[in-house]
């Protein structure tokens, strides 16, 4: 992300798609913050990164916030995948 302000903006803009009120906004906006930190500290990490951002999304989805909009800005505003499923026997 260029600066804060474009962060915000981007997650704004989803959280708005979403129905998203005022007062829950900081919530999303915190989420997004946290993400962002991420982002830059486990940079080419993109496995190690997609699971950090799965567990935002719990802990998040934990204090009251919708899984479906949280999922919505990482993927959206931060263009991180969700975490692939490791299937059962899937290793030789």
């Amino acid at each position: 992300m260029p600066d804060d302000k474009s962060l915000r903006l981007r997650v704004r803009t989803v959280c708005c798609s979403h129905g998203v009120s005022v007062t829950a906004m900081a919530g999303y906006w915190n989420f997004a913050q946290q993400v962002d930190k991420g982002r830059r500290k486990l940079y080419g990490q993109g496995d190690v990164l997609q699971l950090y951002a799965a567990a935002l999304i719990e802990r998040y989805v934990k204090l009251g916030l919708e899984r479906k909009v949280l999922a919505d800005i990482r993927y959206n505003v931060f263009s991180i995948a969700p975490p692939e499923a490791e299937t059962p026997n899937s290793k030789p």
